[in-house]
């Protein structure tokens, strides 16, 4: 709660965390006799992102009453400003292109690989089997996606990933948010959760401070609200959240941007663990291979690169030549572009550029340019110019890199020539460096996504994780499009289980 003991209930639980242990300290039971409960609700939903609003959609439908809480001023956390692609295996798109030898097996494959030996194969599994009733749940709301749009993205073995007509997950959130309210979802904004009530490992409730207003933590007031079937987070992750950031991955470079909304601290997450809650893969933060040094945030480099990955390549600026597969995986992509540096150890953007005229009135490109985030150029020479290239070498990379496309093969990088074509002036250019972009890390939970106790290692009781605050899922690293299938998927597990445990 907000005395002395509870402080000090928290600093020891972040203690714990900040160790790297795979276990915390749970809190003692609260005094519940002295508990007065301000409000009784059936379902408590903590966030609204993908996993909030697929959670509650799908119980209120089950004949659960949901009330979300959002801490922010609005509704969809990080998931409003995502990159709106949706990995969905056999979705009609990729049918009618002709892919049928893809499944929710062959993304987990994927998946697997991706994960480095540290992913959960059996959750992601589940996870995609429930990506198509996710997707014609969204086409239900009235989601629109891109006409005719299915793509191959970066460590996918397939063409799968379908895109928002928006260009951002904030198409499914409003639509998801309009459907919530029409069934009957109670929506409820600025309402931070402070603290989490016990009775032993069974959560009773929440701690919730009305009225706040980020970022100001004296905002609003304490009111105690009960859950009777239980309360879900679906909080999102911590990577706004600088010192804890450096505290379980001190290697992450604490000077690269992030791609997350201001409020995606993971307080929800801390208080949690302070209860027992088992943390795992806390170390694990993503970074996302295609941000932009020349916007803030998430920005719109994410779509212009679905282009330069597939019809373009990447270059060391200081050396001209190529520094990767460009389709490769974001750890791998990450990794590759982080290592090209100046000689005082400065980061060398790396260039990713492809042929203007494939892309003529394409908005991904005219919005990248206007925003001054990408580049036209007439030729070689005048890129090299600008950005300082070695000119005799990237013309002999461009060139190098036709006969690949000729032949059909990458002899450096083993990528994947299907989408690469020869490259010839007039250029669009932008450069490129990682962004700290998902967290692999957070609550542990069960297959059917109760929250697992650390001390017992058995699942606590009516308390279910969701989404980004959960861990354990991806291992290593989350592929593209599959953050907006995680989130959705669960969405229809979960109420099944507090059913099942009702």
């Amino acid at each position: 709660m907000s005395d002395r003991r509870s402080f000090l209930k928290k600093t020891a639980g972040f203690a714990a965390a900040a160790a790297g242990l795979t276990t915390c300290l749970p809190a003692q039971a609260n005094d519940l006799s002295a508990t007065k409960w301000d409000e009784e609700v059936d379902l408590l939903v903590i966030g609204s992102g993908f996993a909030g609003q697929s959670v509650a959609v799908n119980a209120n439908r089950a004949g659960i009453k949901v009330t979300v809480l959002e801490k922010m001023q609005v509704i969809g956390g990080n998931s409003a400003i995502n990159g709106g692609w949706f990995a969905v295996p056999r979705n009609p798109v990729q049918l009618a292109q002709g892919v049928t030898d893809d499944s929710p097996a062959e993304l987990v494959k994927d998946q697997m690989i991706a994960a480095r030996g540290m992913g959960n194969e059996a959750m992601l599994t589940r996870l995609a089997e429930m990506a198509l009733p996710a997707y014609n749940m969204c086409l239900d709301a009235g989601v629109k996606f891109k006409k005719d749009f299915n793509i191959q993205v970066g460590g996918h073995n397939k063409a799968r990933a379908v895109r928002l007509e928006s260009g951002t997950g904030g198409g499914i959130i409003t639509k998801l948010y309009e459907a919530g309210v029409r069934e009957g979802v109670d929506y409820r904004l600025q309402h931070k959760v402070e603290d989490f009530i016990m009775d032993g490992d069974e959560i009773l409730g929440v701690v919730v401070r009305k009225g706040y207003r980020f970022p100001e933590e004296d905002t609003g007031h304490l009111v105690n609200i009960r859950a009777r079937k239980g309360v879900v987070m679906a909080s999102g992750g911590f990577s706004r959240n600088m010192k804890l950031r450096s505290i379980v991955d001190p290697s992450l470079d604490p000077s690269l941007d992030c791609t997350n909304h201001l409020g995606a601290t993971g307080e929800a997450t801390l208080a949690a663990m302070t209860h027992g809650a088992l943390p795992v893969h806390m170390n694990m933060i993503q970074t996302g291979h295609w941000g932009s040094p020349d916007e803030g945030g998430f920005g719109w480099s994410n779509a212009l690169l679905s282009i330069g990955w597939h019809k373009g390549i990447a270059v060391n600026p200081t050396t001209g030549t190529r520094i990767m597969d460009e389709r490769a995986d974001r750890l791998t992509c990450s990794t590759a572009i982080m290592a090209c540096r100046h000689k005082d150890g400065s980061p060398a953007y790396p260039l990713v550029f492809f042929n203007k005229n494939d892309h003529l009135g394409d908005s991904r490109v005219t919005r990248a340019v206007r925003d001054e985030m990408a580049w036209e150029f007439d030729s070689l020479e005048l890129m090299a110019k600008k950005f300082n290239v070695p000119l005799k070498q990237l013309e002999a990379t461009v060139k190098q890199w036709n006969g690949y496309v000729a032949d059909k093969n990458d002899p450096d990088f083993s990528r994947k020539m299907d989408t690469a074509v020869k490259l010839a002036a007039p250029f669009v250019v932008s450069r490129v460096w990682p962004k700290v972009h998902y967290c692999m890390g957070g609550l542990k939970t069960d297959l059917d996504g109760r929250v697992i106790n650390a001390k017992t290692l058995a699942p606590m009781k009516k308390f279910y994780a969701a989404g980004e605050a959960t861990g354990g899922v991806h291992g290593h690293a989350r592929l593209s499009s599959c953050a907006c299938l995680e989130g959705l998927a669960i969405g229809f597990i979960i109420p099944n289980t507090i059913k099942a445990d009702a």
